[in-house]
């Protein structure tokens, strides 16, 4: 008879004593490899999000967002130290009532116009006219000439302010800077004319004295304080707009006393009897300020009636520089003139002198000797 075939039973693991070895040995060996291999994959960031299909990148996210929360918490600590963090607290709100270098550059700009405009519309005796003739004649020699003519007041403010606030900030001057502004002071100062020098001092003396009652009352008004160092800065901008609007018929060229071969009309009108009524003037000799200046025209403004003038050149026989009393600014001696005892000469005559002087000349003929 056949035997039966006996079940193979699996072989039991005994250990030394004979004991069977404990089941949870074989698990422990076969899971430690599934722990390790399973986030292998995972590891690489660069490669997979761009091997994946977009649904597993999604899924992947929430496992990388965790350990990147402490590391932003390390890179705020880090923000004075590291480069990449100081970016991210630089925007902010500015601090109110602080004005930038543009917004000085912008505010200067349109007041300089502004001033040019003021000055061109008083030279024409306020008439928008002859206003609009003289800037579509000369947009450039207006800014020119208008600082030009203001030297007398300009050299002066420049060494007294100059000198008022290196004292006022000499704690935050410079040692190398000392030579520079001596330098400053020294030569606007020889160089500005004694009369207009004295003004400049009057208004220093008096923000001296504005000065120390701000002082006295800086701890009844806090208002007072602001003004505490900049008193010269007010007081020097008021006496200077004084002076720009005292002299603001006057025009920013040499007046010259001009003899015609021919007639030329110098108004259209009276100016004080029987207004707006047509009256041509015609003359050859006048006084007048020339404003441009070509091969073939010649463009003058006249001096009494503000006139503005087209001559041809041809029909121009003398011209002469001269100083008109009425309108320009009187000269006066520079302080260096002064200290060496020097008499002050100015090289041009009264243009009264100089248009009388040409009545005695023939036209056509060289000018005559001055006797």
């Amino acid at each position: 008879m056949a035997q039966p075939r006996r079940r193979s039973r699996p072989h039991r693991l005994t250990g030394s004593h004979g004991e069977p070895t404990l089941p949870a040995e074989q698990p422990r060996q076969t899971e430690q490899p599934r722990q390790t291999e399973q986030p292998r994959p995972v590891q690489p960031p660069a490669e997979q999000p761009q091997q994946t299909p977009p649904a597993q990148s999604q899924a992947e996210q929430p496992e990388q967002t965790p350990p990147a929360q402490p590391q932003a918490g390390q890179a705020g600590h880090a923000q004075p130290q590291g480069g990449q963090a100081q970016p991210q607290a630089e925007p902010g709100p500015e601090t109110p009532g602080r004005i930038s270098t543009r917004e000085v550059l912008a505010v200067g700009s349109a007041l300089l116009l502004l001033l040019f405009l003021i000055k061109i519309y008083g030279v024409a005796r306020y008439s928008l006219t002859t206003t609009t003739a003289l800037l579509a004649a000369t947009p450039v020699q207006v800014a020119l000439g208008t600082v030009t003519i203001y030297a007398y007041y300009v050299l002066p403010a420049v060494a007294l302010g100059t000198m008022w606030f290196a004292v006022r900030y000499r704690s935050r001057v410079q040692p190398a800077l000392w030579p520079l502004i001596i330098i400053v002071v020294a030569v606007t100062a020889l160089a500005s004319p004694f009369k207009y020098l004295i003004r400049g001092v009057a208004v220093v003396l008096a923000a001296l004295c504005v000065e120390m009652l701000i002082r006295r009352f800086r701890r009844r008004r806090q208002a007072l304080a602001g003004w505490q160092g900049l008193s010269v800065v007010y007081l020097g901008a008021a006496a200077l707009a004084f002076q720009f609007m005292h002299s603001l018929d006057a025009p920013w060229v040499s007046a010259q006393a001009f003899l015609l071969s021919e007639s030329a009309v110098t108004s259209t009108q009276r100016m004080t009897v029987d207004r707006n009524q047509l009256r041509v003037v015609p003359e050859s000799r006048f006084v007048g300020y020339p404003i441009a200046e070509t091969e073939q025209w010649l463009t003058v403004l006249h001096a009494d009636t503000r006139y503005v003038m087209r001559i041809p050149q041809s029909a121009v026989d003398a011209r002469l520089t001269c100083h008109n009393e009425d309108d320009q600014l009187a000269g006066d001696q520079p302080l260096l003139e002064t200290l060496q005892g020097n008499v002050y000469n100015s090289p041009n005559l009264d243009c009264r002198k100089v248009l009388q002087y040409l009545g005695s000349k023939t036209p056509g003929k060289p000018l005559p000797t001055w006797n």
